[in-house]
């Protein structure tokens, strides 16, 4: 997801840059079996071509940062819908949020990109979703309230029965959280250069937060996924609710997560 940012932004980072880049273990892939392989695309895909259809496609909800939409998401859905299962991934962030209110921010910011999703496309509900964390965007140096940011975005999907991972890698997650553990979430590995490479990026020792590897990300011309064996893609079968999320306190942390950032820039 790093060419995702740096085509656009210019961050405002306080915290150094490092260059970078779903499923839930469900049953164990055969022995020789073919590689399991899809693609991630998002803002920068617009008006461009996108991948050839494969296995899965994870589309990005945002503009590049919290609290904005991709104008392109319905014309991309379109397209990953051939794959025949869909995921979806949001970006995450923290302008200096401070601790009080970084848990709200993220929980907004997370309540944001499915509604948006939701809305759009009836589709927020009933698909796995990413969390995109990476120094690529704009973060404080206060490492507890950048786990706070991150921890009330996982709090919303968790709340509304969404399946939820994280991509990062560990150095990025480091710097950024200061080595948190969610043991609990899976994990989206980038940084392989290849496909040959992809399967070493699955070891465990590749977690950055404690959560189980399922999946590693390379990248030629474009982003591509490979699915870590042991993992299954998930059976959509249920038509996803085509209604906004149900109301609850997320109203306020959406309000409150608005405000913050408005207040951060």
């Amino acid at each position: 997801m790093n060419r995702r940012l740096g085509q656009r932004m210019t961050a405002r980072l306080v915290v150094p840059l490092c260059a970078a880049v779903m499923m839930v273990a469900s049953s164990t892939v055969s022995a020789g079996a073919a590689p399991v392989v899809g693609t991630d695309i998002s803002w920068p895909q617009c008006g461009r071509s996108y991948p050839a259809p494969s296995a899965f496609s994870i589309l990005g909800v945002n503009d590049g940062r919290p609290y904005t939409a991709n104008p392109c998401l319905a014309a991309e859905y379109r397209w990953a819908r051939s794959s025949g299962v869909v995921e979806f991934y949001m970006n995450t962030a923290n302008p200096g949020v401070a601790m009080g209110d970084a848990y709200n921010y993220g929980f907004g910011a997370a309540r944001y990109a499915f509604t948006y999703a939701t809305a759009h496309l009836g589709a927020g509900a009933g698909h796995l979703w990413w969390l995109d964390v990476e120094t690529g965007n704009t973060w404080s140096p206060d490492q507890g309230a950048n786990t706070a940011v991150i921890t009330g975005s996982v709090a919303f999907f968790r709340a509304h029965g969404v399946r939820v991972g994280i991509y990062s890698t560990k150095y990025q997650w480091g710097l950024l959280t200061g080595g948190a553990s969610i043991a609990s979430v899976p994990n989206w590995v980038p940084g392989a250069r290849s496909a040959r490479e992809a399967p070493s990026f699955c070891a465990a020792g590749r977690s950055f937060s404690g959560g189980p590897v399922v999946m590693a990300q390379y990248t030629t011309v474009f982003d591509y996924d490979y699915l870590c064996p042991g993992v299954s893609l998930p059976a959509l079968t249920a038509r996803p609710p085509s209604g906004l999320p149900p109301p609850d306190v997320g109203i306020s942390n959406l309000v409150n997560g608005i405000l913050a950032w408005l207040n951060a820039r």
